[in-house]
């Protein structure tokens, strides 16, 4: 077991910050969470909290697992959410135990209803300011007229994937925040 539990608290927290991170970038640029990220991620959760708690440990770190994907398993169901998304709150749960998990999803859910109305609503103006800039570069590299018609305000999209893991990086840290397992200061962390 390891002897002081600060040690645990900083790994566990860089390592989950490290793959939230991780996450965050593959899932915003790719639109997926690797499996090579989250497997060995949660071997190090398990195998951390084993080291630090024993069977109490393992406990706690499996509870979190099955709480953080019971909480997203409805929505990958109904097609609302991808399995990456289900499996990153899953290892976030197996970090932070079972009652870390509910906060995390909560958190997470509500950053993502946030998230989910600034994407939406940035998918709706972009067209149209992307629309108007190009009307103005042109006017004034050819000095030509201003063209005619203007794209539609009521025109709808086809459906596009909103990233996930950014608001379930915000929630997990809303949640370590919460549980008082933030350091101090990021240098502690790295200590």
């Amino acid at each position: 077991m390891i002897a002081d539990k600060d040690i645990f608290n900083s790994t566990a927290i860089l390592i989950l910050v490290v793959v939230l991170a991780v996450a965050t970038v593959t899932d915003c640029k790719n639109h997926r969470i690797p499996n090579l990220l989250l497997f060995p991620a949660l071997s190090l959760a398990l195998i951390l909290h084993t080291m630090s708690g024993g069977a109490d440990g393992l406990m706690t770190a499996g509870g979190g697992l099955f709480v953080g994907l019971a909480m997203f398993l409805p929505l990958y169901a109904v097609r609302g959410m991808g399995a990456g998304d289900v499996k990153l709150l899953g290892v976030v749960g197996c970090f932070l135990g079972p009652w870390g998990a509910v906060v995390a999803g909560m958190a997470t859910m509500m950053a993502g209803a946030v998230f989910s109305i600034i994407f939406i609503t940035w998918q709706c103006v972009r067209p149209v300011l992307e629309s108007q800039a190009t009307r103005v570069l042109s006017r004034a590299n050819t000095g030509a007229q201003l063209l005619t018609g203007s794209p539609s305000l009521g025109a709808r999209s086809p459906v596009t994937k909103i990233p996930y893991a950014p608001a379930i990086a915000a929630g997990s840290f809303a949640a370590l925040w919460y549980l008082s397992l933030l350091p101090r200061s990021l240098l502690e962390l790295v200590r």
